[in-house]
């Protein structure tokens, strides 16, 4: 899938050599559901914009286990939060998302100098082999509101970030301190506060 004009050109001269195993889909990826377009088992291969790389993993990751795997390359500091353990600096949204859904790994750095022409960062390609069993889509609009809170200030206190979503009784349903900051918790802690909130509102994650 190519939106650029002059890449087009190029991957249609591939997609006429090899017609049995190339097709070119002439799109804008995020307004696209890829996953209508092949039937399973299907990989998301890609070298994603920078501007659009987050916007476009977030919408995979909703529809996970649709895919076999996802390789991605981003922005080295993106695909640094992707991969983050908890208690350090990248971790945060992204990360708690992506490793709640998938095995992430970022498997090889990429130089500015490896493109033409070169950007001023680093880039990274990052694999995500989404897990067997994954969330529905009303516990996954729940963790998305969850994490938006708690990382949303990531100096205030649980009880303080959480506060519209219940605050010290959402943490308390999940056995979790309201002095602790959203850093702090792995990805088990936030599932655990992605269920407690949806079974708080009756099931639904809508708003």
């Amino acid at each position: 899938m190519e939106i650029d004009p002059r890449a087009v050109a190029v991957i249609g001269e591939l997609a006429a050599l090899f017609p049995q195993r190339l097709r070119l889909v002439e799109a804008d990826a995020t307004r696209q559901d890829l996953a209508m377009l092949c039937p399973a088992p299907r990989q998301v291969v890609a070298n994603l914009p920078y501007n659009v790389g987050t916007p476009l993993l977030v919408g995979w990751l909703r529809q996970a286990a649709q895919w076999e795997r996802l390789t991605l390359m981003f922005q080295m500091e993106v695909a640094e939060r992707i991969c983050a353990a908890p208690d350090t600096p990248h971790y945060g949204r992204l990360a708690v998302l992506a490793q709640w859904t998938s095995v992430c790994a970022l498997v090889m750095r990429i130089p500015p100098g490896a493109f033409s022409p070169p950007p001023k960062v680093y880039s990274a390609v990052v694999s995500l082999t989404p897990h067997a069993t994954q969330p529905d889509p009303a516990l996954f609009r729940a963790m998305e509101q969850v994490t938006a809170a708690a990382f949303g200030q990531r100096r205030k206190m649980l009880r303080g970030a959480l506060r519209p979503l219940g605050g010290e009784a959402l943490l308390a349903a999940a056995g979790i301190g309201g002095e602790r900051r959203a850093e702090t918790l792995d990805i088990t802690e936030f599932d655990r506060l992605a269920r407690c909130h949806l079974a708080r509102i009756g099931g639904r994650a809508d708003g």
